[in-house]
């Protein structure tokens, strides 16, 4: 039996010694302390375990097992940092260090961070790493199209989310394969979409008539849940669609129309409620509410009615010219040919405004210039003042 440091084994009691027990084998053993396991435990009892080094770099075992296995991926928040690097724990006796040499970017106390757990041999510790692609890229990818996988969520991209597969691959889950939020470090179930290469594309959801069968079960599931009626309907927004039943509204649109069909569910005009009686109502292609499943595509939503009021409104408004206040209105002209000359003309018969270029000088008793005034403009007609001095004539 082979001990293998950084996993979890099940290991039997080879021998007791002085303060502990020796777990194993007479070739390959590790230590464990006396209150690790329970009184007067006996040789050849097997316990579970986890191994690790300790600060004399010296292999010991623990019953306290951790979140995290050698050539495992996990998301942790950082507890502390030096000069050497940033500490993190994983459940067991020992933090784990993550080297500054092993960080994408500097890692601040209490933030999270996804981090591969590996061993180093030659300096016999156990550290983990953020740079997960150097050390999961190289490795054979095994996945085909429509397997169930375990993802890991990692950092944000361009297209949705890079994620773990499994804790072994790097993969990419796109944002419109989404059926629920997600946060760094969740664990949730997905599906291979395609393999190229290196690359792996994943999902939330499954495709074909397996992605069908389970979205009708969860309407099912959910109906039954709330009382057998569910507002959600071909007006329903898409994220709602998303959020209470974890499905894109496209596959709730389709799933509800096949339950439909099959007499399970009815259609109404708010949403969708368990058929009691199981039978199929009549004329239901003309009463759907639903768009039709097949098509792929949404109807285009209908344009409000306006009211003849307001259409009757917006033709007088268009109809009547702009007259400035005190004139009147000037008789249109039209031309057919070329509708353009009678804008023209009419622009040309408005009187023109010169510019002024040079300045009038006042004359002695403080008039406005002359040349300011306009030919249409009245004179002044109000008599001048003259100026009287009492006691003098």
């Amino acid at each position: 039996m082979r001990i293998h440091p950084g996993t979890i084994q099940t290991l039997p009691v080879f021998e007791v010694v002085e303060k502990g027990y020796l777990l194993g084998s007479e070739a390959d053993n590790v230590f464990i302390g006396r209150r690790e396991l329970k009184p007067k435990t006996e040789p050849g009892a097997e316990v579970e375990v986890f191994t690790y080094y300790n600060e004399e770099r010296d292999l010991e075992a623990t019953t306290q097992l951790p979140t995290l296995q050698v050539g495992e991926v996990g998301c942790y928040r950082v507890l502390s940092s030096n000069p050497i690097g940033s500490f993190i724990s994983i459940g067991t006796r020992r933090d784990i260090l993550i080297p500054h040499s092993e960080q994408v970017e500097s890692l601040e106390d209490g933030r999270m961070a996804l981090v591969l757990l590996l061993e180093d041999e030659e300096n016999r510790r156990l550290y983990a790493t953020t740079k997960l692609n150097r050390h999961l890229r190289s490795i054979e990818i095994p996945y085909k199209r429509g397997d169930e996988v375990v993802m890991t969520i990692a950092e944000k991209i361009d297209i949705g989310r890079r994620v773990i597969i499994d804790g072994k691959y790097v993969g990419a889950l796109f944002r419109q394969e989404m059926t629920d939020n997600v946060r760094l470090g969740e664990k949730v179930k997905g599906y291979v979409r395609k393999v190229e290469g290196k690359d792996i594309v994943v999902s939330m959801q499954r495709e074909g008539m397996e992605l069908l069968d389970d979205a009708k079960f969860k309407i099912l599931d959910y109906l039954e849940l709330n009382g057998g009626y569910v507002r959600l309907n071909d007006e329903t927004d898409p994220e709602e669609i998303k959020l209470r039943l974890h499905m894109s509204k496209k596959t709730f649109k389709k799933a509800a129309g096949m339950l439909f069909k099959e007499g399970k569910v009815l259609l109404t005009k708010f949403g969708v409620k368990v058929n009691k009686t199981g039978e199929l109502p009549p004329a239901w292609e003309k009463n759907k509410m639903l768009a039709e499943e097949e098509g792929g595509e949404e109807p285009a939503p209908k344009p409000r009615p306006r009211k003849e009021e307001e259409q009757q409104q917006e033709q007088t408004w268009v109809d009547k010219p702009f007259v400035p206040k005190g004139r009147t209105a000037a008789k249109p002209t039209f031309n057919a040919d070329r509708p353009d000359r009678a804008d023209r003309a009419e622009r040309s018969e408005r009187p023109q405004r010169t510019e002024r270029t040079e300045r009038a000088p006042r004359d002695e008793r403080g008039d406005e210039r002359r040349d300011e005034r306009r030919d249409d403009e009245p004179r002044e007609s109000t008599p001048k003042k003259t100026l009287t001095f009492k006691g003098k004539k």
